[in-house]
């Protein structure tokens, strides 16, 4: 998944009563032991771009709109990014697309475990929907993704801690936690508004490049790539997200207008 390096690594000492000192977290990571996704086989699938090159991923909403997270477009203009969708290479085929206009979330702070995680980008031109490029299907209002079930990754982001993005898109199992066994084992904090994923040994889940991209439950978008502790996968931390069903409301409201 491709490279991308986070505008702020936030290093806490432990909190008392803890043994270890808490590591580090990072936004954004490539998918970690994945295997390669077919072409057409996630078309919601989409490259967000600086300057042409891929920093986070994202998922098609509708023909005029993309979502991501806030932390890959804070602090960026709309004719600085761009989105690639309908391809499974990350540098080649589907069809190109310029951003009109940056929508973060209100809410947004990144100073506070980057709460409300969540931006849409509205594109300049429509995409032309087909088998390769198709729109995410939603989870209702606050509809729960019971702890335990089983989820898919998918990106473009590196192999490992400060590795290359993949040129292919990649995708990886995962599970999901519950809330509380997620703030068991994370020294930062969990907002409601987030969801885990991830497998208790480690060694599987997202990584430099990722952000922003889609972790996908029972035929839903269930989350969005938000952050996870350096270095990628280590065990017993899973990644976190931010939960989509928390803001349905909130992307209908905004991805209702026209190109």
């Amino acid at each position: 998944m491709l490279r991308y390096t986070i505008s702020m690594l936030i290093c806490v000492v432990g909190i008392m009563g803890h043994p270890h000192p808490a590591p580090g977290i990072t936004s954004g990571e490539r998918i970690v032991n994945g295997t390669n996704a077919s072409p057409g086989q996630y078309p919601f699938m989409a490259s967000l771009r600086y300057w042409k090159n891929h920093v986070c991923g994202a998922s098609i909403i509708n023909e005029c709109y993309v979502l991501t997270a806030s932390h890959c477009v804070i602090w960026k203009l709309p004719e600085e990014l761009s989105v690639r969708v309908g391809s499974v290479d990350l540098s080649s085929g589907g069809s190109l697309h310029d951003v009109s206009e940056i929508i973060m979330h209100s809410e947004y702070d990144p100073d506070n475990m980057h709460v409300h995680d969540i931006a849409l980008l509205k594109l300049s031109s429509p995409i032309t929907l087909n088998k390769y490029a198709q729109p995410v299907v939603l989870p209702h209002q606050l509809q729960d993704t019971k702890g335990g079930s089983a989820a898919t990754l998918v990106g473009w982001g590196s192999s490992e801690t400060d590795g290359e993005v993949m040129e292919h898109l990649q995708q990886v199992r995962l599970r999901v936690y519950t809330d509380e066994a997620c703030r068991s084992l994370h020294y930062y904090r969990i907002h409601m508004s987030n969801i885990c994923a991830g497998i208790p040994e480690g060694g599987k889940g997202q990584c430099g490049g990722d952000s922003g991209g889609p972790l996908v439950a029972h035929g839903h978008q269930v989350g969005i790539v938000s952050w996870s502790v350096k270095p990628c996968t280590v065990a017993p931390y899973p990644g976190v997200y931010t939960e989509v069903s928390y803001y349905a409301d909130w992307i209908k409201h905004h991805t209702s207008g026209s190109c």
